[in-house]
């Protein structure tokens, strides 16, 4: 107790008591000096990114999107891996009608469980630690065609007339990449296709990572929100703009049924030149 007592007793004194105590420590010689190490290591990733939303892409704020041509189950896992595509927009055009005039149909917008809309878009996280860069393209597997045709088995050329949508077009614009906030300019894509564009069974490179670039979580939207028609939600509404397109020529003939193509999103590990 007297040496807490004594203790305040000092701290209560004058300054000068204060400076002269201070004087005496700052002159104090070493007696000897020993270092240690503190460490991290970091490896490759190993988890799953889950989805997240194009306008604010902050893997900690994962969302659920909705698959407008599967609406009642959630979307599969993503490729998994260091390098990996984490999701990919499944498009809807809706429900329309017969013709044999020239028509444009659009894509529906990405919804999420929240009720939220967005722009469709693909979603890449590179954790590899390697900075070496990467590729992602975009091709479909056939000409759109009915559910009930199988491409592999049956090609348009050799398909019955109206099993496929021949002459039809599938075409993007708008596209952009987007991480989180705060990620410097640096690390941005090298290339970033932005313009109109065909998708075919062709592959077109839409985002190209050069060396020391791409690290991180990224997504390739199409379009902006205020692009698409927000309204168009249902299976079967029709959407009346959107960055994304399907034209189809009057002079081909239509079934009554549903065409379909996958959308093939390949990601490789070759950095962009």
């Amino acid at each position: 107790m007297k040496k807490i007592q004594k203790y305040s007793l000092v701290m209560l004194a004058g300054v000068g008591m204060i400076s002269t105590y201070g004087a005496t420590l700052v002159n104090a010689a070493a007696v000897g000096q020993y270092d240690s190490k503190s460490s991290v290591e970091f490896k490759q990733g190993t988890t799953v990114t889950p989805p997240v939303d194009p306008e604010d892409p902050d893997p900690s704020i994962p969302v659920v999107p909705i698959d407008p041509t599967d609406p009642t189950n959630p979307p599969g896992p993503g490729t998994g891996g260091p390098l990996a595509i984490d999701f990919a927009s499944s498009l809807a055009f809706g429900e329309q009608s017969i013709t044999s005039k020239d028509e444009t149909y659009y894509a529906h917008p990405q919804a999420f469980d929240n009720g939220n809309t967005t722009e469709n878009y693909v979603q890449v996280t590179d954790t590899r630690g390697n900075f070496a860069g990467w590729t992602l393209s975009v091709a479909t597997d056939a000409q759109f065609h009915l559910d009930t045709v199988d491409p592999s088995v049956t090609d348009e050329s050799s398909a019955e007339v109206g099993d496929y949508l021949t002459g039809a077009q599938l075409s993007f614009s708008g596209g952009h990449v987007t991480t989180e906030k705060g990620i410097d300019a640096s690390i941005y894509p090298k290339e970033v296709k932005t313009g109109s564009y065909a998708v075919s069974t062709a592959e077109t490179v839409i985002v190209a990572a050069a060396k020391n670039q791409g690290m991180g979580t990224w997504t390739y939207g199409l379009g902006t929100p205020t692009d698409y028609d927000t309204t168009a939600t249902s299976a079967d509404a029709i959407a009346t703009k959107s960055p994304i397109t399907l034209s189809v020529p009057g002079a081909t003939v239509k079934k009554a049924g549903t065409y379909t193509t996958n959308l093939n999103w390949t990601l490789s590990d070759t950095p962009a030149n």
